[in-house]
């Protein structure tokens, strides 16, 4: 399975599964990387601020490592039908 990217004018939207990361540009420098249940953004997960100026393929990829992380002591699978 490959990642969806969705680009919404400054923002982007990359998703897969059943979650989503959105990214943000900080006004000034940096981003907000918000990973969220897909289709249900006020179900936020993880909030990741980045205040370095990375490129644009750097901060992709973070928000895609993001998005894959998992954690051992959570079932994101019941989670996600809450």
């Amino acid at each position: 399975m490959f990642e969806k990217i969705t680009v919404d004018g400054h923002n982007t939207l990359i998703s897969f599964g059943n979650f989503e990361v959105k990214i943000v540009p900080k006004i000034y420098g940096g981003y907000t990387l918000t990973k969220s249940i897909k289709d249900n953004p006020f179900k936020i997960i993880e909030i990741r601020e980045i205040r370095l100026p990375l490129s644009e393929k750097e901060v992709i990829k973070e928000a895609k490592d993001l998005l894959k992380r998992k954690y051992e002591s959570i079932d994101f699978n019941s989670y996600c039908t809450t």
